[in-house]
């Protein structure tokens, strides 16, 4: 990079809004106890600390409010293939008797976290992961073995529970996977809605800063990141390569200018619906500037590796029209548009037609090569736990996975 192009491109980054914006996402001047002791990534303590504010009879104010909205919340990512239970179910449970244990036996394998309320004929098995992989067929043993030791009988409404940073999928289907994002998602509920006392409001907060800086950041906070490096990307390389590393080491990321990951959005408090994309053939975002950024980028003959949260892989398309407001969004037969498909409740997602281009959501039309439902993801894991990014050689063999996973060839 030349020196006049390298300071231009420098000055553009740091004066950028989307920069500042980030910078003040990211400062914290307050001391943190989790990152004080180095135990902010020690899973057993993560589990730990889960364990105390899931159980309705711990000494807090919550009582089984956190296990009841964690439990929500998974059930309206996905119900999972083999779980029955609705949130509804969930909502009208007492739960104020469930026994909440850590570590729990489970034949020869202990389980991170085991719920069970006898009373209401519920179980829930959460396995926790901070930073290491899921072992050799480990879900799928904790699922098996499961019913041993919590018969059917006493337990029919069950659900199996995959928590990871980025909602990597389980390698047992019957396993809901979420993220750490519906942690922060029940903590800020629970902070604003609930009467608690000073001191577990500052261990709630310690928690939830704690996660933010060392297990997943919040979605917004992502997706922000992840506009500024799709803007900025060769500055921000350029910077970290030659500060961090020798010449003799330094290898520029190498893009094929048209493969992107994305994640269609179909979790979270007003989620799209992969039924609609994969009905309607286009992938949606909005809601701010940088989301329209990134669906501008998406141009005709772009690849999209589409990824569902919690499931997987679900499509491979090509991008057959740019970007436009989903009011103005017309289908590939030139004749139907989107806006009176969810005006004759056509649409089982949730889209913003506001005249304001930077709020409203952004369609992009795709022709998919392979699209499949949920429960047929290739349940690998994500490339970013963002919206969306450039898929660069080095996921070439991951992508590869994905193509033979949806049974298409190279």
């Amino acid at each position: 990079m030349e020196y006049k192009q390298f300071v231009h491109d420098t000055e553009a980054l740091v004066f950028s809004q989307d920069f500042k914006d980030l910078e003040a996402r990211l400062e914290s001047r307050d001391p943190n106890l989790w990152q004080i002791l180095n135990i902010s990534r020690k899973e057993v303590l993560v589990s730990q600390f889960l364990t105390w504010i899931l159980n309705p009879k711990s000494q807090h104010s919550f009582e089984a409010q956190f296990l009841r909205r964690l439990v929500i919340e998974t059930l309206r990512v996905d119900k999972g293939a083999h779980t029955s239970l609705s949130p509804v179910e969930i909502a009208v449970m007492d739960l104020s008797e469930a026994e909440v244990k850590a570590e729990e036996w489970l034949e020869k394998r202990r389980c991170d976290i085991v719920i069970r309320s006898p009373k209401d004929g519920f179980l829930c098995i959460i396995e926790n992961k901070v930073g290491a992989k899921e072992g050799d067929e480990q879900t799928k043993y904790y699922y098996e073995h499961s019913f041993s030791k919590f018969p059917i009988e006493s337990y029919p409404k069950r659900v199996y529970i995959y928590l990871s940073p980025d909602g990597a999928p389980a390698k047992c289907e019957y396993f809901v996977s979420i993220s750490y994002q519906a942690i922060l998602t029940v903590v800020k509920e629970l902070l604003s809605e609930c009467q608690i006392t000073e001191t577990e409001r500052f261990l709630f907060l310690q928690f939830q800063e704690s996660v933010k800086r060392s297990i997943a950041m919040d979605k917004d906070t992502l997706d922000l990141a992840q506009a500024i490096y799709e803007t900025y990307g060769p500055v921000i390389d350029f910077i970290y390569e030659n500060a961090l590393k020798s010449d003799s080491q330094v290898s520029d990321k190498v893009w094929d200018g048209k493969s992107w990951f994305f994640n269609i959005g179909d979790v979270g408090e007003t989620p799209y619906s992969w039924d609609d994309s994969k009905r309607y053939s286009f992938i949606c975002a909005g809601g701010a500037k940088r989301y329209r950024r990134i669906m501008e980028n998406f141009k005709p003959n772009d690849i999209i590796y589409a990824y569902s949260s919690g499931s997987g892989y679900v499509g491979i398309g090509t991008v057959i029209k740019t970007a436009l407001p989903f009011r103005e969004a017309v289908l590939d037969d030139g004749q139907t548009k989107l806006i009176e498909l969810r005006q004759s409740n056509q649409l089982s997602g949730n889209y913003n037609d506001t005249q304001d281009d930077d709020k409203c959501e952004w369609i992009v039309l795709v022709s998919w090569e392979k699209a499949v439902e949920k429960s047929e993801a290739v349940r690998l894991e994500p490339i970013v736990p963002s919206t969306a990014s450039r898929v660069y050689d080095h996921r070439k063999p991951l992508i590869e996975k994905v193509r033979q996973g949806l049974g298409l060839k190279k």
